[in-house]
Formats: structure tokens, C-alpha cells, sequence
């Protein structure tokens, strides 16, 4: 492992190649100015992206518009630290995860805000509409000790269209894009942005999605296709007071998803047909005021909620339905302070949430708990001093049905020299057993642990040119009592959850973005890990469905000021599918194609392609990828 973590160092720098900067307008030399970064998700509160001392990753709008992705999993599958696996294609059951940890130790937000269901643990990606997305925060490694259970992995934090000034002036502005796909689909969606005259920001967008989609399994049963339709809206509201800020923000979506749910039972031998449609309802949204106690101190209050509701039926045939519903209050305070040429910054809050189940599921017979509370109270604290920066946090939380947990981390970021950032961390983290963990009928295990990590990392970030920015991190992550789902028996279709003793996980991750010319740019990810099982008889046994190695290169190609093409590729290693490590997956590589052109200032043509030489291919044992799927949309701005 360190050989090839040493080799993969290697070759990442020298990927780099020699890169220049614009010079810059107000100098005579070849740096560039080049504007900080501004993240909030790492610290929960803002901080400089550039002297984080933890990996961070943004996609911004832009981005998200020149991708060929579809759909939010597609989109962040080429990111380091990301593994990507589906039960299908659009809509299906789906999920992301950092790190090599699990979907459910990956804590996923909307606009800071919990969206997962408190029964699976993880969120219906489905229920994300790219449409609706200003920009992704991706903060890597364990941040329990900001945000409490669940992020073990790390937290992607969706931030969605924030209102505020148009171009020219003008009081609104937006967009409306229709589109088509292959398979058969269609999309449609707009937005608008402005301010009133009234002072009050605004951004409100809807969009529709519909694919007839395809046959999602290899199972030789319910040859037919699985379609997916999705309704999406979502509304941002905020204003400026002379006392500080008064903002609400809400996602809500409706989807239909058909899937496959037919198999041989094998004892009998007899064809069991279960439900195979699905009706799902999720809603993220918060209600909130910042207090400006003065230049340097400010408070905030926040309510939050959150749905996630699913039903499955078969025609007359009614399936299993969850709903389940989170809601909660967070108090903050943070107050900066200058003292002999540092800075200082302190911060604290409470956090309280209630999570409620309800559904066919759920009752005397079936889960034997359908609501517990949390509380969390907080403190961080953090110093700069000319190049040295430090970040400190301590956190307690008392969950319901488990007890207690004090978390922390600590980490610090030095400037080397200018735009070379040596950084380290070390974090300790938690996650609780969900209900379906815990009570899932005939499955779950009321016996589960909760889980508890430690992990550890160094990075770098270097801005080597104006054109040229490497990221480096090796990191471990030690988990123990890890939640485990995994078939029953080898081919069984019945999952059931264990605590795995210990876990391990340690890794190497280097990303590159290189402007070559003013036409040509170029990026590179690798991403090497060992997830091992290390508890007694399974020592030395890689986690189910635990990535050892993905790859990805990209190149964007700007022959017109009004054109753009892109290409994407990905390599993913093989994985294994049990515990025993006797079944694997194939490594794959898909490729990715897109063309950008804008017709006049308010109208662009685009054209996308993904997995363009049609690869057949699997990131979940039983369930087909989505093979070539082609579209093109234009969109109208005013």
C-alpha cells in the first residue's frame, strides 16, 4: 500500500506538467491575483477554502451547467473521495458515499440541513434536480465534532439558488431550458433570481424530469422497462435588516419510479412477485434570522425540517410505505477578535432534532421504536497568526436510544509559501443505528452498536501558477463496530445488518486542474484506498463493496468563444460484493461526452453523451448501469 501510494504521488505531480499564469493587469511580473474561496460547510461557518485544514471540493454553477451529468450521481462520480453505486439507472435507488465509509457515515445536507431518512439513513439522490443547485460542498474526513452522527466520511452539502442582483440592473432574471434524452425522456425547467424593490431576495425555480427508462437487473424476470418522472421546486427568500438577516430556504420534490421486484425463492423454486413502483416525497427547508450584535459578533437561530416519504405498491397490490419526518431547532453564536497581530474566533450552539417513523412497517409487531430526540451543544475555536492557521472543536451529543458522545477534532493549515499549503487534521466521529438498522422486518438487528471513528490526515494544496492547482492528502480512518449490510448466505436476496469489530480504511487522493492554453484545459483524480476488514476471522478482508482504486481525466476544449466540447473519463477497480470476498465486480471505464453552443448571448444549444461506447457494466451486484444515454437541450436566458 505504500509503494503504490508513494507511485500514485508520483504520477500525479507529474501530470502536472509546466503551466504559466495570465499576467496579471496591474503588474509586470506572471502571478495572478487570484480571489479567495469562501466555504461554510467544513467549520459550519465561513471560512477561507484555500487554508482549510481539512480537503475540501466546490462545484460551482457553472460547472454543473457544462457537465454531462443527468443526475446528482453522475455528477460527483468523477470527485475524489467519491464512490457512486446505483440500483439501476434515473431514479432508482441510489447513493454516495466519502472515503470508503458507508452511504448512511456520509452526512448529505440541503442548504445545511439533514435531508436523509431517518429509516435507510440515506437520501433519495433522485430527489435533487441539477436545475435547482448553485453550487456542492464536499468536505472530506470526519467533521462529527461541527455537525454530530453521521459524518464519518465526510458531508456533501447541497446549497440550492440564492436570490440577489441580475446583470444590467434589471430587478429579475433567469432561465428556462427544455430538453430531450435517450432513452425516451424529456426535461423541463426554469428559474428566475432578482431582488425586489422592497429589499427582499429571491430565487424560485420548477422543474419536470420523465425517462421510460430501462430494464434495470440481470435477473431473468420482469423483462420490462423501468421509467422514472419527477416534479421538483424550490425557493429561496432572504433580506437585509439593520440588525442582521432574516432567509428561508426550501427544496420540495414528487417522483414515480418502476423497478424490479420478482425472483425465484430458493427453497421452492416458486416466482415471488413484490411491489414494483414507488411514489417518493422529500422536502429540506429552514427558517432562519442572524442577529449582528456588532462588527465582530453575531448569533443565529435556525428551524429546520425535513420529510422523506416513499410508497410502494404493485397495480391493487400495496407494498411497504415509510414516512419519515425530522424537524429541529440551532442556536449559534460566533464572536473574532484581534490581539498582538493574530486572530482569534469563538463559537458555540445547540442542536435539537426529534426524528418520527411511521408507515406499514411500523408498529407493535415491527419496530419497536418509531421516534427518538438528539441534542448536541458545541464549541470550536480557532487562531491565526501570519501564515499558521488553527482549527479546534469539541462536541456533545446525547442521543435518545444510545446515550451519550463527546467528539473532537483539531487540525492546523501553514502557508509554505505563497500558494502552497501544507495542512493536518485529526478527527474522532459517531453514527447510531437507523431504524431500519435496528427493526427492519426480518432483517433488522436490535443488537447493533453504534459505530465510532478516528481518523487522521495530511494535505497539500498548491496554487503553483495561475493556470496550475494540485490538492494531495493521505489519509486513515479507523472505524470501529461498523455497520454492515450484506446478503444473508452467498446469492441470498435477504440483506441483514452486522457490526464489523474494526474497520480500516486508509488512502491516497490527488486532484489536478491545468489550463494548458487559452482553448485547452485538463484534470486528473486518483484515488487509491485499502478498505479492510480487521476484526478477528475476518482480518485482512476488503469491506463490501469497498473501491480500491478510481481514476478519472478530463478535458475541455474551447475552439470558439461560443463553443465548447468536453470529455470525461472514468476507471473504477473491482469490488467485492460479500463479506468472504469470494464474489467480485469488474473494474469499468465509461466515458463521458458534451457540447456547448451559445447561439446569441441568451440562447445555448447542448448536447450530451454518457457512457458513450455503451459499457456494460455494474456498482451494484444484480443492477445494470445506465448504459449510452444521449441529450439535448437548449436553454433561453433573459
Amino acid at each position: 500500500m505504500r509503494t503504490t501510494i508513494l507511485a500514485a504521488g508520483v504520477c500525479a505531480l507529474a501530470l502536472t506538467g509546466p503551466g504559466w499564469a495570465q499576467q496579471s493587469a496591474n503588474s509586470d511580473d506572471d502571478t495572478i491575483q487570484l480571489d479567495t474561496i469562501v466555504v461554510t460547510t467544513p467549520l459550519r461557518r465561513a471560512s477561507s477554502l484555500e487554508r482549510s485544514t481539512s480537503s475540501v471540493t466546490v462545484i460551482g454553477e457553472e460547472e454543473i451547467r457544462k457537465s454531462a451529468a443527468l443526475d446528482l450521481l453522475s455528477l460527483l462520480k468523477t470527485q475524489p473521495g467519491i464512490t457512486a453505486t446505483s440500483n439501476g439507472g434515473l431514479g432508482a435507488d441510489s447513493s454516495l458515499s466519502l472515503r470508503g465509509a458507508s452511504a448512511a457515515q456520509t452526512l448529505i445536507l440541503v442548504n445545511g440541513v439533514r435531508a436523509a431518512s431517518a429509516t435507510a439513513g440515506t437520501l433519495n439522490l433522485s430527489s435533487i434536480p441539477l436545475d435547482s443547485i448553485d453550487r456542492i460542498e464536499i468536505a472530506r474526513g470526519g467533521h462529527s465534532a461541527q455537525y454530530g452522527a453521521d459524518a464519518i466520511g465526510g458531508i456533501i452539502n447541497i446549497i440550492t439558488k440564492q436570490g440577489g442582483s441580475c446583470p444590467e440592473g434589471k430587478s429579475a432574471c433567469g432561465s428556462v431550458t427544455a430538453g430531450v434524452m435517450h432513452p425516451w425522456g424529456g426535461a423541463l425547467s426554469g428559474n428566475v433570481i432578482g431582488r425586489s424593490q422592497a429589499g427582499v431576495n429571491f430565487a424560485l425555480g420548477a422543474s419536470l424530469l420523465g425517462t421510460q427508462g430501462y430494464d434495470f437487473t440481470t435477473a431473468p424476470y420482469e423483462l420490462d422497462k423501468d421509467g422514472f418522472i419527477r416534479g421538483a421546486l424550490n425557493l429561496s427568500l432572504s433580506k437585509d435588516l439593520e440588525w442582521g438577516r432574516l432567509y428561508f430556504d426550501g427544496l420540495a420534490s414528487r417522483g414515480r419510479t418502476q423497478y424490479d421486484n420478482a425472483y425465484e425463492d430458493w427453497l421452492t423454486g416458486d416466482l415471488i412477485e413484490g411491489p414494483n413502483e414507488s411514489d417518493t416525497t422529500n422536502f429540506a427547508g429552514r427558517l432562519g434570522a442572524r442577529i449582528d450584535h456588532g462588527e465582530d459578533w453575531s448569533s443565529t437561530v435556525e428551524l429546520s425540517s425535513a420529510l422523506d416519504d416513499s410508497s410502494n405498491f404493485r397495480g391493487n397490490l400495496d407494498g411497504d410505505d415509510f414516512r419519515t419526518l425530522r424537524y429541529g431547532i440551532l442556536a449559534s453564536t460566533q464572536k473574532s477578535f484581534e490581539a498582538e497581530n493574530t486572530h482569534h474566533l469563538l463559537a458555540g450552539g445547540v442542536e435539537a432534532y426529534r426524528e418520527t417513523v411511521d408507515g406499514s412497517t411500523v408498529g407493535p409487531d415491527r419496530y419497536d421504536e418509531d421516534t427518538r430526540n438528539l441534542v448536541g451543544v458545541f464549541g470550536q475555536y480557532s487562531f491565526e497568526f501570519e501564515a499558521l492557521t488553527l482549527d479546534s472543536g469539541l462536541r456533545y451529543d446525547h442521543n435518545g436510544q444510545f446515550g451519550s458522545k463527546v467528539t473532537y477534532n483539531i487540525g492546523a493549515s501553514y502557508e509554505l509559501t505563497d500558494g502552497l499549503v501544507l495542512r493536518a487534521s485529526h478527527t474522532t466521529g459517531f453514527r447510531a443505528p437507523t431504524f431500519n438498522d435496528l427493526y427492519y422486518p426480518d432483517a433488522g438487528n436490535p443488537n447493533l452498536k453504534p459505530e465510532e471513528s478516528s481518523s487522521y490526515e495530511v494535505g497539500l494544496h498548491w496554487q503553483a501558477t495561475g493556470r496550475t492547482l494540485i490538492d494531495l492528502s493521505v489519509y486513515r480512518n479507523d472505524i470501529d463496530e461498523m455497520i454492515a449490510w450484506a446478503p444473508e448466505f452467498p446469492g441470498s436476496w435477504n440483506w441483514i445488518p452486522s457490526n464489523i469489530e474494526k474497520a480500516r480504511v486508509s488512502g491516497f487522493e490527488a486532484s489536478i486542474e491545468h489550463r494548458i492554453n487559452d482553448a485547452w484545459a485538463a484534470r486528473a483524480m486518483i484515488d487509491i484506498r485499502e478498505p479492510l476488514n480487521r476484526s478477528a476471522g475476518e482480518h485482512g478482508k476488503y469491506i463490501i463493496y469497498g473501491e480500491r482504486f478510481r481514476g478519472s481525466v478530463g478535458v475541455t476544449y474551447t475552439p470558439l468563444e461560443a463553443l465548447s466540447l468536453g470529455v470525461d473519463l472514468l476507471y473504477v477497480s473491482s469490488r467485492y460484493t460479500d463479506k468472504k470476498n469470494l464474489n467480485e465486480l469488474p473494474s469499468y471505464i465509461t466515458a463521458d461526452f458534451t457540447a456547448s453552443y451559445a447561439m446569441d448571448t441568451q440562447s445555448r444549444l447542448k448536447f450530451t453523451a454518457q457512457n458513450i461506447f455503451d459499457k456494460d457494466y455494474q456498482t451494484k451486484d444484480g443492477y445494470r448501469a445506465p448504459g449510452r444515454t444521449l441529450g439535448l437541450s437548449f436553454t433561453r436566458s433573459f
